[in-house]
């Protein structure tokens, strides 16, 4: 085994050949992540989107209780995570974040991983007791969202207003937000670096 010394803070300590070549992996792909969140930022167009009006994804007259029992259930039969968001057809930041989770990129790492939910909540009169049964507060804007693992346990919530500015964010910054939730039980805004 070939062994490298490396000098930390006027000590020294013995690395792998292994370790060193992991760790110089994991920054090359933090580099290209990195390029490529910052290359979109650079290109995003701003708040200007255009949705088609047939593509609604809150259902006014829904029964919120009895879409989030058959999301949850599909969810622990299936071992998947499980995404509620809490939005309206009139929140620009909702219909973006919808569309960028239905985006190309995103869509396919949650195929088979997540399953998602929308609950209407009007002009926030809507559902909102039941919001507040799942620990998500509306006070910060919508869309608000709870996530649940796929042991049915809850991970957290967007109470912080993590996704209430969807409209700015990117379609890679929702994969990545998505991507912290699954693989590390992060919830973090998506433009947030960690």
């Amino acid at each position: 085994m070939i062994c490298l010394a490396v000098l930390r803070l006027g000590g020294l300590v013995v690395v792998g050949q292994q370790d060193l070549d992991e760790q110089l992996q994991l920054i090359a792909e933090l580099q290209e992540e990195n390029y490529e969140l910052t290359d979109d930022l650079f290109s995003f167009q701003g708040p200007d989107a255009v949705f088609d009006t047939a593509d609604l994804p809150y259902e006014e007259t829904a029964d919120a209780r009895a879409v989030v029992s058959a999301g949850r259930q599909k969810a622990l039969e299936d071992g998947q995570f499980l995404m509620i968001t809490f939005g309206a057809n009139w929140c620009l930041d909702c219909r973006t974040l919808h569309h960028h989770l239905q985006g190309e990129g995103v869509k396919a790492y949650t195929d088979g991983l997540f399953q998602f939910a929308n609950i209407d909540v009007g002009k926030f009169n809507t559902n909102r007791d039941f919001a507040a049964d799942l620990g998500v507060d509306l006070s910060r804007g919508v869309p608000v969202a709870v996530f649940f693992g796929p042991g049915g346990q809850v991970i957290g919530t967007t109470n912080d207003g993590q996704l209430e500015p969807a409209r700015y964010y990117t379609s890679k910054q929702i994969l990545k937000f998505v991507r912290d939730i699954a693989e590390k039980s992060l919830i973090a805004a998506p433009d947030s670096v960690q």
